[in-house]
């Protein structure tokens, strides 16, 4: 050993003469040797680490159903954290209506984003209906669509009994009054049908015209079916030759009258006959139906006017060809038909 590396051994080790001495020092120098490169290697990597976290930008989930933005999230490596929370309008229900951060932020992988999904709307009690007309309560129904959407219904069919209340009067509602709702909700209902007995006496309608008999149950709002077929040889062409239901039996009032008419052998020069078929939506509350006819010169006649909740309509006619047909419901055009007579027979 040279004379600098002696000068450096008795400075770090002192009297290097005693071995025990010198074991002790030589232990010590090393174990603080091993621990500076120890934390010089930790601080490297965790340097290292902090250097190679990605960033990634907040992806705009809002308005999406929360599965959707989950999937959102996870593709952007961000991780979810959920809130619940009631809004205004049921429809917003499993839809996302607020997040934070932000969309747009920039934060590192493995962030956690806060997603506010909609429970829905919340109602605290239900009204009381009893007492109310049905009809008048889809009404009401109706109009709340604006306001809470689609929140309450009247489960179909409607159970009907015989009652001294007026016809349509809600007997008993489920869920009851003062019941609280957060979802859409099906209101079942009891509805009296009038006394035991009250229902209406079926006319005779055959042999006359299909506008005598159409004039007859628009006056008594009875929804008819017409169909036709030719005459038989003791039938009189253009009049009603049977129905359904048969004369003077006993109907409810709401009862659908089917009838069948003998078609026309001739008709004037000009002139069409038949029938025009349509299936309108099922209205919930009765609407107002109209067929106008509006002639060749522009001549505009009422055919007949009456309430309908929907379904198939049925108009038979006897018009000038090129007569235009017109059918609105609550006096919104809906149906144009221009009557045509069929070439070739």
């Amino acid at each position: 050993m040279g004379p600098f590396g002696r000068k450096l051994q008795k400075l770090l080790f002192g009297d290097t003469t005693d071995p025990d001495k010198r074991f002790y020092r030589t232990f010590i120098v090393f174990a603080v040797g091993i621990i500076i490169i120890m934390l010089f290697a930790g601080l490297t990597t965790f340097f290292l680490s902090l250097k190679g976290i990605e960033k990634t930008m907040v992806p705009d989930v809002t308005g999406l159903e929360v599965e959707n933005a989950l999937v959102e999230l996870e593709e952007k490596a961000l991780y979810p954290g959920i809130q619940l929370r009631y809004t205004q309008n049921i429809e917003d229900k499993g839809l996302v209506v607020g997040q934070e951060p932000a969309p747009g932020t920039s934060v590192r992988a493995g962030s956690r984003v806060v997603l506010k999904i909609s429970k829905g709307s919340a109602v605290e009690e239900l009204d009381d209906y009893v007492g109310w007309n049905v009809d008048d309560l889809e009404a009401h129904i109706k109009s709340m669509v604006s306001i809470y959407g689609p929140l309450l219904s009247v489960k179909k069919p409607i159970i009907k009994i015989n009652d001294n209340s007026q016809v349509g009067t809600i007997l008993v509602q489920k869920p009851a009054p003062g019941t609280e709702i957060s979802a859409a909700t099906a209101i079942e209902l009891v509805v009296s049908k009038g006394p035991l007995g009250q229902n209406r006496k079926v006319l005779n309608y055959t042999e006359l015209t299909f506008g005598e008999v159409i004039e007859s149950v628009v006056k008594l709002n009875i929804q008819f079916v017409f169909t036709s077929r030719p005459a038989g040889s003791r039938e009189i062409p253009g009049t009603v030759v049977s129905q359904s239901p048969s004369s003077d039996s006993e109907v409810p009032n709401d009862t659908i009258m089917q009838f069948v008419i003998a078609a026309p052998e001739k008709t004037p020069d000009g002139y069409v006959f038949g029938i025009l078929e349509r299936t309108l939506p099922d209205y919930q509350v009765p609407v107002t139906l109209k067929v106008d006819a509006i002639t060749p010169n522009g001549e505009r006649k009422l055919l007949f006017m009456m309430k309908s909740k929907g379904g198939l309509i049925t108009i038979p006619y006897l018009e000038e060809e090129s007569t235009l047909l017109k059918v609105s419901i609550s006096d919104k055009e809906i149906i144009t038909y221009s009557i045509r007579a069929v070439r070739g027979e």
